[in-house]
């Protein structure tokens, strides 16, 4: 039983080390949580555009594909107040420039949106120079400002967070606080949140492929030896005539159009029977991993979606933002695409009802709830606008129908409102409370607000961040023909949908083999020296030593002396050649001289957290686009980090590397 136990905990240890770094790794690279500084955000627009959307507005209104005066019969309600704002900081006038600003926001509450991300974006540029002028108190408070107009925007956590350690690194747990209060909306941010997991989906398929290939190219050199020599015996031509007639046809094969990465797993199932148990579990493994190939094509082609025009991208800055005409002119493009999106009719409605044109916006929500009668979201918002109009009664009754398909607080809420406005104060006091144990902080914040006149305000309702998620996922036809030219650029020939069998049925392949391939005698090196021999060239019984080496370690008769000491020679030479050639592959790339070991599944694990550090590196260098409207970068703390990490991992490897040596 002792003996059993010390057979087990190395491999236990070795799994927990492994996971341990891939979980260190992940967590310590991937998520915003350990970036440990934060880059100067980008938005859609800069702020030379803010002071002349007007301009842009009446100039862009006769464009093609636009309904005439769509653009041109509207501006944002917050521009004239932003402009005054920004003559008031000129002029000096700080308190008057905060009286505009409460009324950007007051305009916000009123119409019910829930973010201005354009004139927040433009605060933030403003508290950014701050910042670096060293006027931390001023950059403090724009940002606050900031965070009153788009409560939902991670960006002002994140430059607040920076912004107070700028100031003094003794509020280092104020900085974090804010940090993490800015990770958990970037969370819940769409636009954030759906091109990060992009990127970081991108960023592991890549470095894992890459793993497989290097992988099966390292463990093919391994094996090409003994795959000629069985091939000197089949056929009699001399060892080196068999190296160089299979290099040129695999070559060949390359050069006359063989697509690479079914050259790669030709070159896998060549070798099949010439694998040991653990070259063939690693080869399988490495082989199946290259699933990762089609998708990153999936990948790509939904980000492709994304940045071309998502949907939901539209739909989600539409609902919770208050550009303006863009936004129309947008919407009104979706619509002439699909006329029976309901999505798009009701989110359409809700930008048209902030500009005041109600009329439309009821006839939009009325033509969506025939396509999508049941949708709580469409019921509600069309109340919303009945209650707006005066007509309080229709509205009750359009409430407590969207309460038979959502059980939601903000429609207990608004039903509250409505039945007040109606004088049926008992029962708009039950609703209310429904609303407020459900979500308390929800009404707390809206029952203190009044829009114009004193009448109460009602909240619409958007969608979730599950569905904006599940519709940036979905792929139209241009987008399945545009990532079916770019598979037929890598694998021609075979369609996409087909292409996900090709590497896990290679991979059940070399594992079917196994048993076939253990019952044929194959070539094999000597442990000990490193030489060539098989069952047709030599003597031995044991298919890790030669004849010789046999002879010497095993039997201890049958060899002179001298050819003794020759023998003990050459293998202290090829242990020194091996131990340094290791070493210098695991310099180069850690992970390599693991596979010249023989260290089966390791090799692949090792290789692959090396692709991921590499891969990391070139994203944060910028050879690939930027995946996120908030634009997370590492500075000069997280990028310490990394390299100390990454010098961690490189001694780790070398100490198992020289542990791996003493085992052989």
């Amino acid at each position: 039983m002792q003996s059993r136990k010390k057979g087990k905990t190395p491999v236990l240890r070795s799994v927990t080390i492994y996971l341990g770094l891939s979980l260190l790794l992940v967590t310590s690279l991937c998520h915003p949580l350990w970036a440990l500084e934060v880059s100067e955000l980008t938005v859609d627009f800069p702020l030379a555009d803010v002071f002349s959307i007007q301009q842009d507005t009446l100039g862009d209104s006769g464009g093609e594909g636009q309904q005439p005066g769509l653009s041109a019969s509207w501006k944002a309600a917050w521009e004239d107040d932003w402009f005054a704002y920004r003559q008031r900081v000129v002029r000096g006038d700080l308190a008057g420039a905060k009286k505009s600003l409460d009324r950007i926001n007051q305009y916000r509450l009123t119409n019910g949106i829930p973010n201005l991300y354009l004139p927040a974006a433009a605060l933030l540029m403003e508290a950014s120079v701050a910042r670096e002028q060293s006027r931390y108190k001023d950059a403090l408070d724009i940002i606050d400002a900031a965070e009153e107009l788009a409560p939902d925007d991670p960006a002002p956590h994140f430059l607040r967070a920076r912004t107070r350690w700028s100031q003094n690194q003794l509020r280092a747990l104020g900085s974090l606080d804010a940090f993490f209060q800015g990770c958990i909306a970037f969370a819940k941010d769409f636009r954030s949140i759906f091109p990060w997991s992009l990127g970081l989906a991108l960023w592991i398929f890549f470095g894992t492929l890459a793993a497989s290939v290097i992988t099966i190219l390292l463990v093919a050199v391994q094996v090409y030896p003994r795959l000629c020599h069985d091939l000197s015996h089949f056929i009699k031509l001399p060892n080196w005539a068999w190296n160089l007639v299979m290099a040129a046809a695999l070559g060949i094969l390359l050069i006359v159009g063989m697509p690479f990465m079914v050259w790669i797993i030709l070159i896998a199932l060549v070798m099949a029977m010439h694998l040991n148990s653990r070259e063939r579990v690693l080869i399988a493994l490495a082989v199946f991993l290259m699933i990762c190939l089609p998708l990153i094509m999936q990948v790509l082609t939904i980000s492709d979606g994304f940045y071309s025009g998502n949907t939901g991208l539209t739909l989600f800055s539409a609902e919770r933002g208050g550009e303006g005409a863009r936004v129309l002119d947008e919407l009104h493009s979706l619509r002439v695409r699909d006329q029976s999106d309901p999505r798009v009719l009701s989110t359409f409605a809700l930008v048209l009802k902030r500009s005041g044109r109600t009329r439309e916006a009821e006839s939009l929500l009325r033509e969506a709830m025939e396509i999508s009668p049941e949708s709580p979201r469409i019921i509600n918002n069309l109340a919303n606008i009945l209650f707006a109009t005066g007509r309080v009664e229709q509205a009750i009754d359009h409430f407590r129908r969207a309460l038979r398909y959502s059980d939601d607080p903000i429609i207990h809420y608004n039903l509250s409102q409505a039945l007040r406005e109606n004088l049926q104060l008992e029962e708009g006091e039950r609703e209310f409370l429904i609303a407020q144990e459900k979500v308390p902080d929800l009404t707390g914040s809206l029952a203190s607000e009044r829009a114009e006149g004193g009448r109460r305000i009602t909240v619409d309702l958007f969608g979730s961040l599950t569905e904006y998620l599940s519709s940036g996922l979905r792929i139209d036809e241009a987008g399945k023909a545009w990532r079916e030219n770019l598979w037929d650029g890598i694998v021609p020939k075979v369609p996409y949908r087909f292409g996900w069998l090709i590497f896990p049925v290679s991979s059940l392949l070399l594992v079917a083999v196994w048993p076939m391939g253990d019952k044929i005698s194959t070539a094999e090196r000597c442990r000990q020296c490193n030489r060539l021999h098989c069952s047709k060239c030599s003597e031995a019984s044991q298919e890790v030593l030669c004849a010789q080496c046999r002879h010497i370690f095993h039997i201890r008769t049958g060899i002179d002396p001298t050819s003794r000491v020759k023998k003990m020679m050459h293998i202290m030479r090829f242990k020194k050649r091996r131990a340094l050639l290791t070493r210098l592959a695991t310099l180069m790339l850690p992970g390599t001289g693991h596979v010249l070991l023989n260290s089966g599944w390791r090799s692949l694990i090792m290789i692959a957290l090396t692709m991921f550090f590499w891969a990391k590196w070139v994203l944060w260098h910028g050879l690939l686009r930027n995946t996120t409207m908030l634009e997370i970068q590492a500075g000069s703390g997280a990028k310490i980090w990394f390299f100390v990490l990454f010098g961690a991992y490189y001694l780790f490897v070398l100490r198992s590397v020289g542990k791996r040596l003493e085992e052989v």
